[in-house]
């Protein structure tokens, strides 16, 4: 039976998934850090979290520590089978994955990181001039959180959980 929401945030958009998952499948949703007092070891859990490249920030721990019924990927980039792919093969994922566009809010990012997205983001230009939204997404951020985004994860939880 399903005990929570765990998820981990840097900017925020994954924390507003794991509050409309919450609320929609009226389950509680805890912070890393809050369900480290709130959640018992081998509970079962949904683990949503952001994506740093191809890392799924904090799977590892999680997956050693509660038993994870399927996750949620939060990242920039639009939806698209091949990457979600290989971020079941870079993790090593074997639960049900599903990914959820987030965005990108300098606001809310260190120095460090700005710069580095900021280098993805020529990058990506240089790849591909003509992919005109992600060219504006990594100069000036967004947010592309949006509740339809959870519909498929919604609706294979009710069904198998």
């Amino acid at each position: 039976m399903l005990k929570a929401i765990i998820y981990q945030s840097k900017t925020g958009h994954t924390k507003e998934y794991a509050e409309t998952l919450s609320k929609e499948l009226k389950i509680p949703c805890y912070s890393i850090k809050e369900a480290k007092e709130k959640i018992k070891k081998q509970e079962e859990i949904i683990y949503l979290s952001w994506v740093r490249t191809t890392t799924l920030v904090g799977y590892k721990k999680i997956n050693k520590k509660y038993q994870i019924a399927c996750l949620g990927a939060v990242g920039a980039y639009p939806k698209n089978n091949e990457y979600l792919k290989q971020l079941k093969d870079y993790n090593h994922i074997s639960q049900k994955l599903f990914y959820l566009r987030g965005g990108i809010d300098y606001q809310k990012q260190n120095k460090f990181y700005q710069k580095l997205l900021k280098l993805v983001g020529k990058t990506i230009t240089m790849e591909n001039p003509r992919d005109k939204e992600m060219t504006y997404l990594f100069e000036t951020g967004g947010n592309f959180v949006n509740k339809k985004n959870l519909k498929p994860m919604i609706e294979y939880i009710k069904e198998t959980m």
